[in-house]
């Protein structure tokens, strides 16, 4: 059975498992978005205390996590959004390498997207590093609008900025 739920201390070690291999892939394919020092465990921790963190679990095995929050990254202030509103904010997505493809990364969106209009809300927000092939393509299914680009922590690359209003 496959279900999107809020995660618990005790899927930290099965996150931190597939951040690693994501980032393994990642630097593979030439993109530096995340290594050593981002994400960590506390940064998971964190999201779980303030019930911002979900896991997709199938068959009792933890494949992908995402933080769905109402707070986006710092830069968000910078950016020149279309909707001045509420919004919802996905973060820190990750699925496991084995198991990519059968569209998780979606379902994390769609969550958000439910869990947004029971609050009322009619905005997602995102980003990802432009060298993030997979993400900006995970977009485009989505139905995410590009919003703008931005440079941050010294990456070579900037980063994309989009948005959904439903």
């Amino acid at each position: 059975m496959e279900i999107i739920r809020l995660a618990k201390l005790s899927d930290i070690p099965d996150i931190m498992k597939i951040v690693k291999k994501s980032i393994q892939i990642m630097q593979k394919n030439g993109n530096e978005q995340w290594g050593e020092d981002y994400p960590l465990a506390e940064h998971y921790e964190g999201d779980i205390k303030e019930d911002h963190l979900y896991v997709y679990e199938d068959n009792g095995e933890v494949t992908g996590v995402a933080c769905i929050s109402n707070e986006g990254h710092n830069e968000y202030d910078e950016m020149n959004w279309s909707y001045d509103e509420p919004y919802l904010c996905i973060k820190r997505l990750a699925v496991d390498p084995e198991v990519r493809k059968r569209g998780i990364g979606l379902k994390f969106y769609q969550k958000a997207e439910e869990l947004a209009l029971e609050r009322g809300i009619q905005t997602i927000r995102t980003d990802t590093y432009s060298k993030n092939k997979g993400a900006i393509k995970l977009f485009d299914r989505g139905g995410y609008q590009f919003v703008g680009e931005r440079y941050n922590g010294g990456k070579e690359a900037p980063f994309y900025y989009y948005e959904k209003r439903f």
